[in-house]
């Protein structure tokens, strides 16, 4: 009898270390995804713990979900985008679509009384589509009534305290979605958990603390190296400048970008917990002449697209959070062109400055700066590691680690490869039928692209697929040129107007979550997304001067 316990015990000792072995295969398989959830405050993780016990809940979910998406996006198929990002903003706050479509289109005052309730932003769209789209407000209510009921139906076999945590859940969709796409992982967690909590929870919390470390260090790094280059500061304020102008927000709320002046970082910042920041709530300061520094408390921004209609079909991102294009920057500008950096920059920023040669061109101490960092944290998977990795992957025939050595001479480099690429493109545009691979191309211009023939490697042979661009269908065509020159051609006597504008503008100051942000931008760059095969026409410079960014020709423009 005592063998056989012994036997049995033996046996079970290593089913258990063979499932925490293989967790920890699908931990470095699965690094960013897990990077990512360890980093939320430990109510956030116990509440996905518990979710990993029941995946089959997590599975209906995921099913509901897809059907009741695919179900929203045919009832507003018929009306124009203007529209449907109306009412898609609209469903980011709690029961307002239920509460709209109760009332009548011409009962303005019980709307008023109504509209009370939720943030500025939520009531010029509310008035138009009670008043034009009430048909439309009551199909959408019918719909939620019918997923509430579908999901009701999913969590009667569970216990009152596990239907609230996956009501919890339902809240964090970003959360969900790593769950569901990582459902191997899920399941060999949650069976883990399920028979020595202890064990991973302590894994749990040891991760968080080392993640939290190794990103706030790079931060620090970050911001240490761009006070240190005002060179490489004033190309990241053009290209997020750019960046603005290429990806619009059609909310105006989102569109604001905050000031520094009149700012204590003591408003955002918590001394007792410097691995995140809390942002339940944002502030903005108002200058009045009476009242020089009021505070404001706004929860508008964190409201997220329900995760049973999802984001806007026609994102090319996930965006959950409409949250302000300055926040993709990772820093705001302040008085005389300072910067307060809060963050890395987003992966989507990293992303689109990469994807595009012509950045390269304009920008070559910023690229430069870029890869630096890269090679400084390369192991820590953050926006800038990634997109420099990639970026590096898919010019593998002509770049090689030569070249991304820092000599003094790389941004020459860059500014060479965005001049070779850019040309390449506008060939193989041009003649569909003879398109050219890097190395072809390279080797019809060796005069002309010298570094690029210099550091080639010559025994290369596996060309990359060529990448299809990305663009957001509510980009517009913005050019580096016109982003920085535009103040220069405005009329005179629009100053004024300017001025007024500027001193109306609402000052907001994010209280960034950190845990969310890095997450963000790990499910952006993890989620498989449909290329778009229409790209945004961008001029190309004609002016032949040796700065950054070509100057852009004055225009000149009648007074009012």
């Amino acid at each position: 009898m005592l063998s056989f316990v012994i036997l049995v015990s033996s046996a079970t000792i290593a089913t258990a270390q063979t499932d925490k072995e293989l967790l920890g295969q699908l931990v470095d398989e699965e690094q960013e995804a897990i990077n990512a959830l360890v980093l939320y405050p430990t109510e956030i993780r116990s509440l996905i713990l518990e979710a990993t016990l029941y995946p089959e809940a997590l599975i209906k979910m995921e099913s509901i979900q897809l059907q009741t998406s695919k179900a929203f996006r045919e009832l507003m198929a018929p009306y124009p985008q203007a529209t449907q990002q109306k009412i898609w903003d609209l469903t980011r706050y709690p029961n307002l679509i239920t509460q709209l479509s109760q009332l009548h289109p011409t009962n303005h005052k019980a709307l008023d009384e109504l509209l009370t309730n939720y943030p500025e932003p939520a009531h010029a769209p509310a008035r138009e589509v009670v008043t034009q789209h009430s048909t439309l407000l009551f199909e959408i209510d019918a719909l939620e009534v019918a997923t509430a009921s579908a999901f009701d139906n999913v969590l009667q076999k569970y216990s009152p305290q596990t239907s609230s945590r996956l009501r919890q859940l339902s809240e964090l969709p970003e959360v969900l979605s790593i769950l569901t796409e990582n459902i191997r992982l899920t399941i060999l967690v949650g069976d883990i958990y399920r028979n020595d909590p202890d064990w991973v929870i302590h894994k749990a919390d040891s991760m968080h603390m080392v993640v939290a470390r190794e990103n706030a260090q790079e931060l620090e790094n970050w911001k240490a190296s761009l006070e240190n280059n005002p060179e490489v500061k004033e190309e990241l304020i053009a290209s997020a400048e750019n960046y603005a102008d290429t990806y619009t927000y059609d909310d105006e709320a989102y569109n604001d970008s905050p000031q520094s002046s009149q700012i204590d970082d003591d408003l955002y910042y918590s001394e007792s917990d410097d691995l995140y920041y809390d942002d339940d709530e944002y502030f903005e300061v108002r200058e009045e002449e009476d009242v020089p520094n009021e505070i404001v408390v706004h929860h508008h921004y964190d409201h997220h697209y329900p995760y049973w209609y999802g984001y806007p079909h026609w994102y090319t991102y996930p965006r959950w959070r409409p949250l302000p294009y300055w926040y993709d920057w990772g820093f705001y500008i302040g008085p005389s062109r300072t910067i307060v950096v809060f963050g890395l920059p987003s992966f989507h920023f990293t992303n689109w400055y990469f994807f595009h040669p012509r950045h390269h061109t304009y920008w070559p101490h910023l690229s430069t700066h870029f890869v630096n960092h890269y090679y400084g944290h390369r192991g820590h998977g953050s926006s800038i590691s990634v997109s420099v990795n990639q970026w590096h992957r898919r010019n593998k025939t002509i770049i090689n680690k030569r070249w991304m050595q820092d000599d003094g001479q790389l941004p020459k480099r860059f500014k060479e490869y965005g001049e070779f690429e850019t040309a390449r493109k506008k060939y193989n545009k041009r003649h569909p039928r003879k398109t050219v691979s890097q190395k072809e191309y390279a080797d019809r211009h060796v005069r002309r692209y010298p570094q690029i023939a210099k550091t080639r490697k010559s025994s290369e042979t596996i060309v990359p697929r060529e990448p299809v661009e990305q663009p957001s269908p509510r980009q517009r065509t913005a050019d580096p040129k016109t982003t920085i020159d535009r103040q220069r051609t405005k009329p005179e006597s629009s100053k004024k107007d300017a001025v007024e504008r500027k001193r109306s503008r609402q000052t907001t100051v994010p209280k960034v979550n950190k845990a969310r942000e890095f997450h963000k931008d790990i499910w952006e760059k993890s989620k498989k997304r449909k290329p778009s095969l229409k790209s945004p026409k961008v001029r190309k410079p004609k002016s032949k001067s040796k700065s950054r960014v070509p100057k852009r020709k004055k225009i000149n423009r009648p007074k009012s």
